[in-house]
């Protein structure tokens, strides 16, 4: 069984899906046996099986791995990665990797291979947690750089891919170690489509730093209706009245209230800073 998993290793490094199916379909024990969250050590970047065949769009493997082996898609490598970021890293990001060199001129074949497998990582779910919901796909994970997926996926000029993420809340305002968006990484690249495609949905959403904002729209919405000063409120007036007065005739605090009371000014001063606040709210 040794010698199998050697030979299935370097298949999915090398991106052979049929060499690597072939392997582990005809192997039952050895296909029992494989855990796909399993890192391939420190020599590999702590890459799994799971990293590998996201890495190469292998849909029938990558599929098995998590609808029948428990594989986890936020698992992660040594540069912060999940099987994510390697799934929406097209061929011109992942020229390193020679098996990917063909795709180069079939992008639209390489595209429709990695929405694929997006559609069934997107669908995964995982263990429950603690507040009733399922795990999910990340895709708002971040790497060693900062980039989610939605940057590689923008990067690549993967529209399809860019789509599923955008509709599953990726974060359209997140920057990387650069100060770059998703939308910024698409221009970067020439995707100049992708890129105003983007920027447009950036526009018409709700930017992280508006929700405070419209936080308080919604609580000046829901205030409650005015009813006047209050007799606290009142009686602060009342003194500032008398302490204004007081200063303006040089006169001691007591005959100043006692002028204004003669005259009736505190009552009407009264009234009218009522009258005068309750404009000033409801308009």
């Amino acid at each position: 069984m040794g010698n199998t998993a050697t030979k299935f290793r370097k298949a999915l490094i090398n991106g052979d899906e049929l060499l690597a199916c072939q392997l582990y379909e005809s192997n039952p024990q050895f296909k029992d046996a494989l855990d796909p969250n399993s890192t391939y050590g420190e020599s590999y970047q702590h890459n799994t099986p799971l990293h590998y065949a996201a890495r190469h769009a292998m849909t029938r493997l990558l599929r098995s791995f998590l609808l029948s082996k428990d594989g986890n898609p936020n698992k992660r490598n040594v540069h912060n990665e999940t099987s994510l970021h390697l799934l929406c890293m097209g061929p011109q990001i992942l020229t390193s990797e020679g098996a990917l060199h063909p795709r180069i001129s079939r992008p639209y074949e390489d595209e429709q291979r990695r929405g694929e497998c997006l559609q069934i990582v997107l669908a995964w779910t995982g263990a429950k947690l603690d507040h009733g919901e399922y795990e999910r796909a990340d895709v708002n994970a971040t790497d060693n750089k900062k980039n989610t997926c939605l940057h590689y996926a923008a990067a690549s000029g993967m529209k399809t891919c860019v789509e599923m993420l955008v509709q599953r809340e990726a974060d359209l305002f997140a920057e990387n170690e650069n100060r770059e968006t998703p939308c910024d990484s698409a221009e970067k690249q020439h995707h100049k489509e992708l890129a105003l495609r983007l920027e447009s949905q950036m526009v018409f959403s709700l930017a992280p730093e508006a929700e405070g904002i419209e936080a308080e729209y919604a609580a000046l919405d829901r205030r409650e209706l005015y009813e006047g000063l209050r007799p606290q409120d009142l009686r602060k007036l009342k003194d500032m009245l008398i302490v204004e007065t007081a200063d303006m005739l040089q006169a001691p605090l007591f005959t100043a209230e006692a002028l204004l009371r003669a005259h009736g000014t505190i009552k009407q001063t009264q009234y009218w800073l009522s009258f005068q606040l309750f404009g000033l709210v409801i308009s």
